[in-house]
């Protein structure tokens, strides 16, 4: 396993959107975060990326789960496919 924090929104946007996509209806938060961070059009409060927490944690498959906190609001976990590894919670 892999963990991977990101300080970029653009490449946090690359790496995770097909995977997000994928359970679209499910994941809508999570995207539409995403693609206004990554269009940077607003960067009012809590829109800012500057001010995210953006992880992944991957495997030899690709990626697990993403995280994503956008404060003051809570933390955003998706589980790939909707299967959750616990190992991924392990990640050291």
């Amino acid at each position: 396993m892999q963990y991977k924090l990101y300080t970029d929104v653009h490449e946090f946007y690359k790496d995770t959107f097909e995977v997000l996509m994928c359970d679209e209806t499910q994941n809508m938060i999570l995207l539409g975060n995403i693609i206004t961070g990554n269009e940077g059009k607003d960067k009012t409060d809590w829109r800012d990326p500057a001010k995210w927490v953006m992880a992944t944690v991957s495997d030899i498959r690709g990626i697990c789960l993403i995280a994503l906190m956008t404060p003051p609001h809570n933390i955003t976990l998706y589980s790939t496919g909707n299967i959750i590894n616990q190992q991924v919670f392990s990640v050291k």
